[in-house]
Protein backbone atom coordinates (compact mmCIF):
# COMPACT_ATOMS: atom_id res chain seq x y z
CA UNK A 1 0.00 0.00 0.00
CA UNK A 2 1.20 3.15 -0.79
CA UNK A 3 1.97 5.81 1.96
CA UNK A 4 2.06 9.44 2.54
CA UNK A 5 5.01 11.58 1.02
CA UNK A 6 4.17 14.13 3.52
CA UNK A 7 3.43 14.55 7.52
CA UNK A 8 0.76 16.70 8.42
CA UNK A 9 3.13 19.86 9.11
CA UNK A 10 5.25 19.10 6.01
CA UNK A 11 2.00 19.53 4.00
CA UNK A 12 1.18 22.99 5.70
CA UNK A 13 4.79 23.34 5.19
CA UNK A 14 4.51 22.99 1.62
CA UNK A 15 1.63 24.58 1.07
CA UNK A 16 3.16 27.94 3.11
CA UNK A 17 6.26 27.86 0.80
CA UNK A 18 3.82 27.79 -2.50
CA UNK A 19 1.86 30.42 -1.15
CA UNK A 20 5.25 32.45 -0.42
CA UNK A 21 7.24 31.84 -3.63
CA UNK A 22 4.45 31.74 -6.34
CA UNK A 23 4.70 35.44 -6.77
CA UNK A 24 8.58 35.31 -7.90
CA UNK A 25 8.15 32.39 -10.22
CA UNK A 26 9.48 29.81 -7.84
CA UNK A 27 8.87 26.21 -7.94
CA UNK A 28 8.82 23.69 -4.80
CA UNK A 29 9.27 20.31 -4.65
CA UNK A 30 9.13 17.89 -1.64
CA UNK A 31 11.63 15.26 -0.97
CA UNK A 32 14.61 15.74 -3.50
CA UNK A 33 17.57 13.42 -2.95
CA UNK A 34 20.88 15.99 -1.73
CA UNK A 35 22.57 14.80 -3.99
CA UNK A 36 20.55 15.86 -6.90
CA UNK A 37 20.68 19.39 -5.52
CA UNK A 38 24.92 19.23 -5.74
CA UNK A 39 27.09 17.76 -8.09
CA UNK A 40 29.10 16.14 -5.86
CA UNK A 41 30.89 13.41 -7.70
CA UNK A 42 34.04 15.34 -7.73
CA UNK A 43 33.06 17.39 -4.93
CA UNK A 44 35.91 17.54 -2.22
CA UNK A 45 33.35 16.46 0.58
CA UNK A 46 34.34 13.38 2.84
CA UNK A 47 33.33 9.75 2.14
CA UNK A 48 31.04 10.25 4.65
CA UNK A 49 29.01 13.18 3.36
CA UNK A 50 29.56 11.93 0.41
CA UNK A 51 27.88 8.51 1.72
CA UNK A 52 25.12 10.89 3.25
CA UNK A 53 24.27 12.69 0.23
CA UNK A 54 23.91 9.55 -1.56
CA UNK A 55 21.00 8.27 0.54
CA UNK A 56 19.08 11.55 2.64
CA UNK A 57 16.72 13.81 0.78
CA UNK A 58 15.91 17.70 1.39
CA UNK A 59 12.28 18.36 2.84
CA UNK A 60 11.83 20.68 0.32
CA UNK A 61 13.25 22.60 -2.26
CA UNK A 62 12.74 25.54 -3.79
CA UNK A 63 13.93 26.23 -7.67
CA UNK A 64 13.97 29.22 -9.50
CA UNK A 65 11.56 29.27 -13.16
CA UNK A 66 14.69 27.22 -14.74
CA UNK A 67 14.14 24.62 -11.81
CA UNK A 68 17.92 25.44 -10.88
CA UNK A 69 17.74 25.06 -7.14
CA UNK A 70 17.83 28.11 -5.08
CA UNK A 71 17.93 27.05 -1.16
CA UNK A 72 16.02 24.08 0.65
CA UNK A 73 13.96 24.34 3.70
CA UNK A 74 13.97 21.22 6.53
CA UNK A 75 10.59 20.46 8.68
CA UNK A 76 12.22 19.41 12.46
CA UNK A 77 10.46 18.04 14.35
CA UNK A 78 10.64 17.07 18.67
CA UNK A 79 13.13 14.05 17.68
CA UNK A 80 15.90 16.65 16.16
CA UNK A 81 15.92 18.13 19.51
CA UNK A 82 16.15 15.06 21.53
CA UNK A 83 17.79 11.75 19.30
CA UNK A 84 21.57 12.45 18.84
CA UNK A 85 21.44 10.13 15.56
CA UNK A 86 19.16 12.69 13.94
CA UNK A 87 21.31 15.63 15.04
CA UNK A 88 23.70 13.78 13.54
CA UNK A 89 22.21 13.73 10.30
CA UNK A 90 20.77 17.22 10.71
CA UNK A 91 24.57 18.11 11.43
CA UNK A 92 25.68 16.36 8.13
CA UNK A 93 23.15 17.94 6.05
CA UNK A 94 24.35 21.47 7.37
CA UNK A 95 27.82 20.59 6.92
CA UNK A 96 27.06 19.52 2.75
CA UNK A 97 24.79 23.31 2.30
CA UNK A 98 27.77 24.79 3.78
CA UNK A 99 30.14 23.65 1.59
CA UNK A 100 28.23 23.88 -1.61
CA UNK A 101 27.34 28.00 0.05
CA UNK A 102 23.63 26.73 -0.33
CA UNK A 103 20.76 28.32 1.62
CA UNK A 104 18.47 26.03 4.15
CA UNK A 105 15.68 26.94 6.36
CA UNK A 106 15.23 24.97 9.57
CA UNK A 107 11.89 25.59 10.46
CA UNK A 108 9.21 23.93 13.40
CA UNK A 109 5.80 24.61 14.13
CA UNK A 110 6.42 28.22 15.46
CA UNK A 111 7.12 28.82 11.91
CA UNK A 112 4.03 27.75 10.59
CA UNK A 113 1.18 28.90 13.19
CA UNK A 114 1.90 32.02 14.82
CA UNK A 115 1.20 35.13 13.05
CA UNK A 116 2.96 38.32 13.13
CA UNK A 117 1.43 41.21 11.75
CA UNK A 118 -0.61 38.86 9.41
CA UNK A 119 2.28 37.13 8.32
CA UNK A 120 3.90 33.17 9.38
CA UNK A 121 7.18 33.27 10.33
CA UNK A 122 8.05 30.96 7.19
CA UNK A 123 6.82 33.64 4.84
CA UNK A 124 8.83 35.95 6.56
CA UNK A 125 11.84 34.65 6.01
CA UNK A 126 11.22 33.46 2.63
CA UNK A 127 9.97 36.76 1.53
CA UNK A 128 13.21 38.24 2.92
CA UNK A 129 15.08 35.87 0.90
CA UNK A 130 13.61 36.85 -2.46
CA UNK A 131 13.37 40.35 -1.45
CA UNK A 132 17.41 40.54 -0.92
CA UNK A 133 17.81 38.92 -3.88
CA UNK A 134 16.27 41.71 -6.20
CA UNK A 135 17.88 44.27 -3.87
CA UNK A 136 21.72 42.53 -4.85
CA UNK A 137 20.26 42.70 -8.84
CA UNK A 138 19.30 46.38 -7.61
CA UNK A 139 22.98 46.74 -6.75
CA UNK A 140 24.50 45.37 -9.17
CA UNK A 141 22.15 47.64 -12.17
CA UNK A 142 23.18 50.60 -10.40
CA UNK A 143 19.59 50.98 -9.12
CA UNK A 144 20.95 51.16 -5.68
CA UNK A 145 23.95 52.41 -4.11
CA UNK A 146 26.43 49.51 -3.83
CA UNK A 147 27.21 50.70 -0.11
CA UNK A 148 23.44 50.32 0.82
CA UNK A 149 22.99 47.72 3.64
CA UNK A 150 19.87 45.32 2.67
CA UNK A 151 18.00 45.38 5.78
CA UNK A 152 14.68 43.75 5.44
CA UNK A 153 12.63 45.21 8.24
CA UNK A 154 12.56 48.64 6.44
CA UNK A 155 10.89 46.95 3.03
CA UNK A 156 7.89 48.60 2.91
CA UNK A 157 5.78 47.10 -0.13
CA UNK A 158 7.65 44.49 -2.43
CA UNK A 159 5.67 46.68 -5.32
CA UNK A 160 3.92 44.04 -7.00
CA UNK A 161 -0.11 43.53 -7.56
CA UNK A 162 -0.91 42.34 -4.40
CA UNK A 163 1.96 43.14 -2.68
CA UNK A 164 1.79 43.62 1.37
CA UNK A 165 1.30 46.86 2.60
CA UNK A 166 3.12 46.98 5.44
CA UNK A 167 7.29 47.38 6.54
CA UNK A 168 8.85 43.96 7.35
CA UNK A 169 8.84 44.97 10.63
CA UNK A 170 7.41 42.41 12.89
CA UNK A 171 6.82 43.94 15.93
CA UNK A 172 6.11 47.96 14.77
CA UNK A 173 2.93 48.05 16.16
CA UNK A 174 3.78 46.86 19.56
CA UNK A 175 6.46 49.34 19.33
CA UNK A 176 4.10 52.05 18.93
CA UNK A 177 2.03 50.70 21.60
CA UNK A 178 4.50 50.73 24.34
CA UNK A 179 5.99 54.32 22.98
CA UNK A 180 2.42 55.90 23.67
CA UNK A 181 2.26 53.86 27.14
CA UNK A 182 5.24 55.78 27.28
CA UNK A 183 4.21 59.10 26.98
CA UNK A 184 1.17 58.52 28.81
CA UNK A 185 3.62 57.68 32.36
CA UNK A 186 2.34 54.09 32.44
CA UNK A 187 5.52 51.86 31.63
CA UNK A 188 9.20 53.61 32.02
CA UNK A 189 10.72 52.38 28.67
CA UNK A 190 9.23 53.35 25.35
CA UNK A 191 11.24 50.63 23.94
CA UNK A 192 12.57 47.20 25.57
CA UNK A 193 16.15 46.39 25.79
CA UNK A 194 17.42 43.00 24.66
CA UNK A 195 20.28 40.95 24.79
CA UNK A 196 21.31 38.06 22.45
CA UNK A 197 23.64 35.54 22.54
CA UNK A 198 24.21 31.80 21.58
CA UNK A 199 24.28 28.67 23.37
CA UNK A 200 27.55 25.86 22.80
CA UNK A 201 24.89 24.04 20.34
CA UNK A 202 24.88 27.77 17.98
CA UNK A 203 21.02 28.06 18.74
CA UNK A 204 20.51 32.13 19.30
CA UNK A 205 18.91 32.81 23.09
CA UNK A 206 17.28 35.90 23.70
CA UNK A 207 16.46 37.77 27.02
CA UNK A 208 14.17 40.85 26.28
CA UNK A 209 13.10 43.09 29.49
CA UNK A 210 10.98 46.06 29.78
CA UNK A 211 11.18 48.44 32.95
CA UNK A 212 7.69 48.84 34.24
CA UNK A 213 8.25 51.68 36.95
CA UNK A 214 11.04 52.21 40.11
CA UNK A 215 11.06 48.98 41.57
CA UNK A 216 9.69 46.03 38.61
CA UNK A 217 10.78 44.77 35.08
CA UNK A 218 9.01 42.27 32.94
CA UNK A 219 11.19 39.87 30.98
CA UNK A 220 10.72 37.04 28.93
CA UNK A 221 13.43 34.30 27.19
CA UNK A 222 12.89 33.00 23.57
CA UNK A 223 15.40 31.02 21.20
CA UNK A 224 16.20 29.94 17.79
CA UNK A 225 17.93 27.75 15.78
CA UNK A 226 21.34 29.20 13.59
CA UNK A 227 20.30 29.82 9.81
CA UNK A 228 22.10 29.34 6.67
CA UNK A 229 19.82 31.63 5.49
CA UNK A 230 22.07 35.21 5.23
CA UNK A 231 18.78 37.32 4.01
CA UNK A 232 17.80 37.69 7.82
CA UNK A 233 19.66 38.02 10.65
CA UNK A 234 18.40 36.04 14.04
CA UNK A 235 19.08 38.48 16.43
CA UNK A 236 17.19 40.63 15.11
CA UNK A 237 14.42 38.30 14.34
CA UNK A 238 14.72 37.38 17.98
CA UNK A 239 14.69 40.90 19.21
CA UNK A 240 11.11 41.54 17.41
CA UNK A 241 9.47 38.05 18.61
CA UNK A 242 10.40 38.48 22.15
CA UNK A 243 8.61 41.91 21.81
CA UNK A 244 5.49 39.71 21.22
CA UNK A 245 6.10 37.35 24.06
CA UNK A 246 6.97 41.13 26.37
CA UNK A 247 3.56 42.43 24.89
CA UNK A 248 1.39 39.49 26.39
CA UNK A 249 3.08 39.70 29.47
CA UNK A 250 2.13 44.05 29.65
CA UNK A 251 -1.65 43.41 28.94
CA UNK A 252 -2.03 41.04 31.45
CA UNK A 253 -0.16 43.20 34.06
CA UNK A 254 -1.92 46.45 32.31
CA UNK A 255 -5.29 44.16 33.42
CA UNK A 256 -4.32 43.88 36.60
CA UNK A 257 -2.38 40.58 36.67
CA UNK A 258 1.07 41.24 38.25
CA UNK A 259 2.12 37.54 38.36
CA UNK A 260 4.50 37.89 35.89
CA UNK A 261 6.26 41.29 37.30
CA UNK A 262 9.88 40.82 38.34
CA UNK A 263 11.74 42.88 41.07
CA UNK A 264 13.80 45.06 39.12
CA UNK A 265 17.23 45.12 40.59
CA UNK A 266 17.18 41.18 41.77
CA UNK A 267 16.62 40.95 37.31
CA UNK A 268 19.78 43.58 36.97
CA UNK A 269 21.95 41.73 39.42
CA UNK A 270 21.20 37.84 38.88
CA UNK A 271 19.39 37.16 36.13
CA UNK A 272 21.05 39.78 33.60
CA UNK A 273 24.68 38.82 34.67
CA UNK A 274 23.63 34.67 34.69
CA UNK A 275 22.43 35.31 30.77
CA UNK A 276 25.87 37.15 30.31
CA UNK A 277 27.62 33.93 31.93
CA UNK A 278 25.86 31.71 30.26
CA UNK A 279 25.85 32.56 26.37
CA UNK A 280 27.87 34.28 23.80
CA UNK A 281 27.38 37.54 23.35
CA UNK A 282 26.19 38.41 19.99
CA UNK A 283 24.36 42.05 20.08
CA UNK A 284 22.48 44.10 22.58
CA UNK A 285 19.90 46.62 22.10
CA UNK A 286 19.18 49.52 25.02
CA UNK A 287 16.62 51.80 26.04
CA UNK A 288 17.00 54.06 28.92
CA UNK A 289 14.43 54.06 31.60
CA UNK A 290 13.05 57.16 32.75
CA UNK A 291 11.68 55.86 35.99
Amino acid sequence: MAVRILNGYEELTYDALQRACSGDGAHVFPKVRVADVFRIENATISPKHLSYALKAHFDFVVTDKEYRPLFCVEFDGPLHETSEKQQERDRLKNEICDHFEHGLLRINSRYLTSSYRGMDLLTYFVDAWFLERAFSDAQANGAVPYDEPFDVTYIYSTGTEGSRKWPYWLSLDIQVSMEKLHKEGRIGQMVPSSYVGSDDDGSYRCLSWLVLDAGSVLAVKTGMRAQRFPAVMESDVLSMLAMFDLNKLLQKTLAGDRSAVRDRKTFFSTTLKEFEKSYTMWSSTSCGATV
